[in-house]
């Protein structure tokens, strides 16, 4: 596991490795939040071992140490900002038991993690997260729910809240990334089947 990030400019150079800040772990999330910073959330230290840590990001990319104890502890969760004051969630995630959970924390613009939201959606892991549109909707789609991947969509309002399941559309699969492009559109891509 590692603890390391690489800032990428505006024109899309990637620098090199800045290691050390922050618990190292994997399967964790991070999404942007306010007008110019970022969050890093949740992940796993071992097979089995959620842990529920944030790291604030600042402007400049600097990565705070860890805050603790927010939220269930769980690993594979997603996040992305929304709304139109910077806010972000994270979603979803297996915890530390390796249950599936259905479970959304949201972050304020000053990048304080709220408790659970549990129980809205089909509980699973290895999804993706996007931020998109002109209003700050985000998505959540795809994963596995612990017997196989799935292909569905949850909409995030811009006030964060999750909507029940959309399914059906594209190929069912987990590990799948997203990302907001454009103004209003955003891309879910590749992934496990």
């Amino acid at each position: 596991l590692l603890s390391m990030t690489n800032l990428v400019s505006n024109t899309g150079v990637v620098a090199s490795n800045t290691t050390g800040v922050g618990t190292a772990r994997s399967f964790l999330a991070a999404a942007g939040y306010g007008s110019d910073k970022a969050i890093f959330g949740y992940g796993r230290l071992s097979q089995f071992a959620g842990v529920s840590i944030t790291n604030l990001v600042s402007n400049t990319g600097v990565v705070a140490t860890d805050t603790t104890g927010v939220g269930t502890a769980r690993y594979g969760v997603a996040a992305a900002g929304y709304g139109t004051t910077g806010q972000a969630i994270f979603g979803y995630g297996t915890n530390s038991g390796s249950a599936v959970t259905a479970i959304t924390n949201l972050v304020s613009n000053t990048g304080v993690v709220s408790a659970d939201t549990t129980g809205v959606g089909t509980a699973r892991t290895l999804l993706a997260a996007a931020r998109y549109g002109t209003t700050g909707q985000a998505i959540f789609g795809y994963g596995y729910n612990n017997i196989t991947e799935v292909s569905m969509t949850n909409l995030v309002s811009n006030t964060g809240v999750v909507a029940t399941d959309t399914t059906g559309v594209g190929t069912a699969r987990s590990g799948v990334t997203a990302a907001g492009y454009g103004t209003d559109k955003a891309i879910f891509g590749y992934g496990l089947v």
